[in-house]
């Protein structure tokens, strides 16, 4: 173990070819600058800030600024993807992008999703990579660059996808065929394409996905299997846009991948001479260890914050405690009826609240498969209750929930106050009912 630790330090300060890593932050910076040009035109700040009525921030102290502000942070978010193409004040590029577009899905839980997350942890990591070309010809991908560089950000992409693939290891997933039956039959109907909404394909997509999301990263890391894993890699993105871009939230996900195979290719170490390879870099000995404990202990938290939620009781996807920054990407079907009340004090009456009157339409559909967005959006109905004279108002919910396909049972007890409780990360979720008792 010593020995392959000692070699793997080793080839982390060797010298190799820049061009991968080159071609891949011009493709990635392409794809965050249409990202970003997407939530100008599609008045993301107007929508989501301006006209909402509650937020459901990550942390109280995270809030908007002004909409002038907002609406400034986007231009300068979309003129820092154009430094990252060009390689033009890299690191000043870096740092706004991932400060500016970090703020942004941490002002509410409901704009995040995994794609955004993966922005950001590669942004942060791309902060690490030092140009080789920033004057004369800017796009010129030629160059060399330590490889441990070129390391981190293929690793954050090889657990991607193999920790998305053992969270597919459950009963759910390769037995029932659950969420991809809900997804293929909804595909079916949009697309009229009745041959998706059949047993084989369930399967076939089920398993599929598990077997490519847990070798694809091997594939593409090993020179010999390389060429397969770039076709499969190519076909299974290209499959997901298809697949989802009419049906679910897929967004510029695909084609971010897509621009981290370059990233995979043209690892061959730099020629010095006529014949001769450089294989160490001059990095003093002091500043590799630094990077080497720098590097372990970020893919150590990486590692281990997507299981986090073995700590807990019940199912993950039920709880939704542990569910985030998990990668458990596209595994959690529910179905819900859910309905909420004010009751005032001394009164049997219930006064049936109407959230989808508050809430825009993704903290409406969060509300439904994340239960820490019940005890916020309770106590925003209690505040509107007591606005409009209601003497000390409770706020109870009949909230019914068909997990993975199964019948509706209740996800909370009815007689309970949900105004009452704090935030379901900031405490134990005991208030929800228990799945395997329902």
């Amino acid at each position: 173990m010593n020995l392959i630790l000692s070699d793997l330090k080793k080839s982390l300060f060797e010298q190799k070819s820049a061009k991968g890593i080159n071609l891949f932050r011009i493709f990635f910076g392409i794809v965050l600058f249409a990202q970003t040009a997407w939530f100008i035109q599609s008045d993301f700040i107007q929508e989501n800030f301006i006209d909402s009525k509650i937020r459901v921030p990550f942390a109280s102290f995270i809030s908007p600024l002004p909409e002038t502000s907002l609406k400034l942070l986007l231009l300068i978010m979309l003129a820092s993807s154009v430094g990252i193409i060009l390689s033009k004040f890299y690191k000043l590029s870096i740092v706004t992008f991932g400060i500016t577009f970090t703020y942004f899905w941490l002002l509410d839980k409901s704009y995040f999703n995994n794609h955004y997350y993966f922005i950001s942890l590669m942004v942060f990591l791309m902060f690490f990579i030092k140009p080789t070309q920033e004057s004369k010809s800017t796009l010129s991908i030629n160059g060399s660059v330590a490889y441990w560089q070129i390391f981190i950000l293929k690793a954050q992409v090889f657990l991607v996808f193999f920790i998305a693939g053992i969270h597919k290891i459950n009963y759910y997933w390769i037995v029932e065929f659950q969420p991809m039956k809900h997804i293929l039959e909804t595909k079916a109907q949009v697309s009229d394409l009745s041959f998706l909404a059949s047993n084989g394909m369930y399967a076939f997509f089920s398993w599929a996905g598990l077997l490519f999301d847990i070798g694809i990263g091997f594939l593409l890391w090993y020179r010999k299997t390389r060429k397969i894993g770039f076709v499969l890699f190519v076909c299974f993105n290209l499959l997901n846009f298809w697949l989802f871009y009419n049906i679910g939230e897929i967004g510029f996900f695909p084609f971010l991948l897509l621009a981290c195979l370059p990233l995979f290719f043209f690892d061959e170490q730099v020629v010095v001479g006529k014949n001769k390879l450089e294989k160490t870099s001059v990095i003093p000995d002091k500043k590799q260890k630094i990077v080497s404990i720098f590097i372990a202990s970020y893919f150590l938290i990486q590692i281990i914050l997507p299981f986090r939620y073995l700590l807990y009781d019940d199912h993950v996807d039920w709880t939704g405690k542990g569910q985030r920054f998990a990668w458990r990407m596209k595994i959690m079907y529910k179905e819900v009826d859910m309905h909420f009340y004010l009751v005032e004090e001394g009164s049997k009456d219930k006064l049936e609240v109407n959230v989808g009157n508050f809430l825009n339409d993704k903290q409406y559909t969060n509300l439904m498969y994340y239960p820490d967005f019940i005890p916020i959006v309770a106590k925003y109905i209690k505040a509107e209750g007591n606005k409009r004279g209601l003497k000390n108002p409770k706020v109870v919910a009949d909230f019914m929930v068909g997990f993975m396909g199964h019948k509706k049972v209740p996800l909370v007890d009815p007689k309970l106050d949900l105004s009452t409780l704090n935030d379901a990360y900031a405490e134990e979720v005991n208030w929800i009912l228990p799945l395997d008792k329902n």
